[in-house]
């Protein structure tokens, strides 16, 4: 019987939950080295505004290096239906000039897992974050941001995944 407490996959915190208001904030950089897949899984809990046409924009970016310029990078993305229900919408690609727009009405209690293919943006960096840009109406915007790595090499001790430990 196989273990079920030794995982291969990487998951560790990069936001705790926290109202961000009408401020952008940042997740900090997860570093890709060794990664074959790269997710981050974003949990929304009381989303208010002053008008329900206010919408946040999540970007992803990648450097080089923790401290370097950044670049958006496109990634795809599914949204959860209500807490509660074991419901996912369809797997869609975002383009990194728009970013995923996401509406205060529509946003209360549901989770965005996104997919982020560290071979593809290679050329652009091996370190990423998750960038949440909120419009000033926003009066409460509950978040927390888990990044998810699956390693190319399988292993019960993991790497440290966060740039701060890894540079």
């Amino acid at each position: 019987m196989a273990n079920p407490f030794v995982g291969y996959d990487n998951f560790f915190p990069l936001l705790a939950p926290v109202d961000i208001g009408s401020t952008v904030t940042v997740s900090p950089w997860m570093d890709l080295l060794g990664a074959q897949k790269a997710g981050f899984l974003i949990q929304f809990g009381a989303v208010t505004s002053a008008s329900a046409t206010d919408e946040f924009v999540i970007t992803i970016a990648s450097a080089t290096v923790e401290t370097g310029a950044q670049t958006a990078i496109d990634f795809r993305y599914r949204i959860s239906a209500a807490t509660g229900t074991n419901t996912w919408g369809d797997i869609t690609t975002v383009a990194a000039a728009t970013g995923l727009g996401i509406g205060a009405d529509d946003s209360d209690s549901m989770t965005v897992f996104i997919e982020v293919d560290p071979d593809a943006i290679a050329s652009t960096g091996r370190y990423v974050h998750v960038v949440l840009t909120d419009n000033d109406d926003m009066t409460a915007c509950l978040v927390s941001i888990m990044g998810i790595l699956e390693s190319r090499y399988k292993q019960t001790t993991m790497v440290s995944a966060s740039a701060a430990a890894s540079a």
